[in-house]
């Protein structure tokens, strides 16, 4: 019953924490049977919360072990069906409990279960597909010696590329890939032979659904995270987010002309003319219930995101500590702030109820617009030029094509 209410309540705070969710591939959400979900583990426990919110049966995560060691967290993570997992850079005297981990997994598998293994092993902020560790490949391994599993266990390959780690509003991309069966690969290796080979397979498997970019300066940094802001689908099969691939892998050149000097602020940006002009009236018709919204929600969010980011300076839990803040806080402060409303204003309660989050929405949406306002307005002409090309999806191609000639 928790698992439920709190992935609920996740699932409305995914609406104001991300400005644009896009899904491609496999659906998540028509998973069944035995599965492993093998993602890219780029921002810490957001990514669990998001592929979790995505599937509609409850899922199991892997996370390492030293989280569990606050009580309060422990508590949390067990009623929200994390599997602890020891590191020997964290917890080396207890790696031997990892074979009960292990089992612990095959036995959730055996009644149908989700598990989410993050195949990196680590996080780090950036956007590249990072060696994997063993972890999967021990658990598929353990898993197949059932002979259930070894007809039904499924491995979802799943890519996630976030467009920045620092504000709200984001946009969040989640590729999935083309689900194998492990049991019905070759298996007549040697135990650690076959570790290496699955690794390598799922290594293959994964590099389609993230886009590489390993920045080789600011400039082509803020370029990749304006691109992936400002992503829209353009048909059913995604073909705008393919040509992230390419342009990425043109941004990673340390020799790219990029003729963008100013810097674009928080990467939004009118991807043409008409949507500037656009711009100017959604963030008219926005001014009043987005300014209602700053200032009933300013309260809340301006004390929990300082606070949040004092408490992980140098780390990479600040989207997962703010997002587990609104989850479980912002409840309570809307209805707080409702009943006080109610005595301030003769507006009956159960309408502050949803009013207040819903301004607050609108105050995101306001300050998204007067950004792609002031961006649009600091670029040159032609720098302008150059950037809508790069957001069509064909400006870098192109500019590399010329080159070649």
């Amino acid at each position: 019953m928790f698992y439920y209410c709190i992935r609920i309540l996740a699932r409305c705070s995914l609406l104001f924490f991300f400005r644009r969710k896009i899904t491609c591939g496999f659906p998540l959400g028509e998973l069944n049977g035995p599965a492993i979900i093998a993602s890219n583990h780029p921002n810490s426990m957001m990514d669990a919360i998001v592929i979790g919110c995505t599937c509609k049966r409850p899922v199991h995560f892997t996370i390492r072990s030293d989280m569990f060691n606050n009580p309060l967290f422990h508590l949390l993570l067990r009623y929200l069906n994390g599997i602890p997992v020891y590191r020997i850079s964290e917890e080396k005297e207890k790696l031997r409990k990892n074979f009960d981990t292990i089992e612990q997994c095959r036995q959730i598998l055996k009644k149908d279960g989700i598990i989410i293994i993050f195949a990196e092993g680590t996080t780090l902020h950036d956007w590249n597909l990072k060696p994997l560790k063993s972890g999967t490949a021990k658990m598929v391994q353990h898993a197949l010696h059932d002979k259930y599993l070894r007809n039904e266990l499924q491995v979802v390959p799943v890519g996630l590329t976030y467009s920045n780690y620092k504000h709200p509003a984001k946009t969040l991309i989640i590729q999935c890939g083309e689900v194998f069966y492990p049991g019905r690969l070759e298996n007549g290796t040697p135990a650690g032979a076959w570790k290496q080979q699955f690794n390598a397979f799922l290594f293959r498997k994964l590099l389609p659904t993230i886009p590489v970019m390993i920045p080789a300066g600011r400039h082509a940094q803020n370029i990749w995270q304006t691109i992936v802001t400002n992503i829209t689908i353009g048909d059913s099969r995604c073909s705008r987010i393919k040509s992230l691939h390419e342009q990425g892998r043109l941004l990673s050149d340390a020799k790219i002309d990029i003729p963008v000097y100013h810097q674009i602020k928080h990467h939004y940006l009118p991807l043409h003319s008409a949507e500037y002009r656009s711009s100017y009236f959604f963030a008219i018709f926005l001014c009043i219930p987005g300014l209602a919204g700053f200032i009933l929600n300013s309260p809340f969010y301006f004390p929990a995101s300082i606070w949040v980011r004092n408490k992980t300076k140098d780390s990479i839990f600040y989207d997962a500590l703010l997002f587990g803040l609104f989850v479980i806080l912002y409840p309570f402060y809307i209805l707080l702030l409702s009943l006080s409303m109610q005595w301030i204003i003769p507006v009956p309660f159960w309408i502050w109820v949803p009013l207040i989050p819903f301004t607050g929405w609108c105050t995101t949406q306001l300050w998204v617009y007067c950004l792609k306002i002031i961006n649009n307005a600091r670029l040159h002409s032609a720098e302008r030029k150059w950037m809508r090309e790069v957001l069509s999806g064909v400006g870098l191609s192109n500019k590399k094509r010329q080159d070649a000639d």
